[in-house]
């Protein structure tokens, strides 16, 4: 039976949500903050979203997504394929993954991005199939808060007694009263993130849309932790906390160049994960790239434990001369 597919308009985020839950149930959607997400596209990306379905009804969801092309040399597009595991199969899987491919192309993408789960075999071979590479790997940790809490307590408080001896002030973005703070940590951002291991562009985002972003449904400014040197935020580590359903994720974790290997990202995340403790959260989740040596090792002495990640995937369709 044929597949059909219809473009996803805002009201439809609450059913894509679900869609991409019951497609990878290990990762589950917030429907209040894909919405958010939907409403606010960063400034000159263009997106294309999609509910696929069959016989009238809904069994997937597919979307493309690129930054502007002026500042994508490869003109790579990401594109997306959830397809609910109660209709799950390899054939239909590769259908999908071309439906939504050929639509990335004809916006002038030449090169595909691509995520599959490590534990979805079905995916992975949908990909493989249709020429997709293996280019990166995403490592997924999962913290037990309930085990490991109280000690993290006592550590986080260690952390911050150094840290204050050594003429830091570790405390939230809600209590850091700084009229420029938003800038400060814009900028912060916007250095660090492009230390993040990367095969391909990072896109400097507009001050409007970092903005935009401290204000989610899922981010705090009374939950979002720093460490201020004199009237500089050298450090920041933040949870995501879904408001409607969903595992509390790591946002962010970073510190200035100037300040690295002395601690402090790692004394700044323990204040957010002993916050998380005292407000009953069991556990936490954090992503990071596979080459991300530094906090690799500090989610190995923090108590991580590895979940299945994500590989991300190639494929070029266009020569680079195109």
């Amino acid at each position: 039976m044929s597949v059909s597919y219809r473009p996803a308009g805002l009201e439809d985020a609450e059913l894509a949500s679900d869609l991409m839950t019951a497609a990878y149930p290990a990762m589950i959607h917030d429907p209040v903050i894909l919405r958010f997400r939907w409403e606010n596209t960063r400034k000159g990306y263009e997106v294309g979203r999609f509910i696929a379905e069959r016989a009238g009804r809904p069994i997937g969801f597919v979307a493309w997504l690129h930054g502007p092309w002026e500042k994508l040399p490869d003109r790579h597009c990401e594109v997306e394929v959830w397809l609910d595991r109660a209709h799950l199969d390899v054939g239909l899987l590769e259908e999908m993954w071309t439906w939504i491919g050929d639509a990335a192309v004809a916006q002038g993408s030449r090169l595909l991005l691509a995520y599959g789960g490590e534990d979805e075999p079905e995916v992975l071979e949908s990909l493989a199939a249709l020429g997709y590479q293996p280019e990166r790997a995403e490592k997924v940790w999962e913290l037990d808060l309930g085990e490991h809490g109280p000690r993290l307590l006592l550590e986080a408080a260690d952390a911050r007694h150094r840290m204050e001896g050594a003429g830091m002030r570790l405390l939230t973005v809600a209590a850091w009263d700084d009229p420029e703070k938003v800038r400060k940590l814009y900028r912060l951002n916007e250095e660090t993130v492009q230390d993040v291991p990367h095969s391909l562009p990072i896109v400097t985002e507009a001050f409007d849309d970092f903005e935009k972003r401290t204000r989610a449904p899922d981010r705090r400014d009374d939950r979002w932790w720093i460490a201020v040197h004199g009237d500089d935020a050298i450090a920041m580590s933040y949870l995501k906390f879904p408001p409607v359903r969903g595992t509390v994720w790591t946002g962010y974790t970073c510190a200035a160049r100037e300040h690295r290997g002395r601690g402090i990202a790692r004394a700044v995340k323990l204040q957010s994960l002993a916050q998380a403790v005292e407000l009953g959260i069991r556990f936490v989740r954090t992503d990071n790239d596979a080459e991300n040596a530094p906090m690799l090792h500090i989610n190995e002495a923090l108590g991580y434990v590895r979940r299945p990640g994500w590989v991300e995937h190639h494929k070029r369709v266009k020569p680079e001369s195109a």
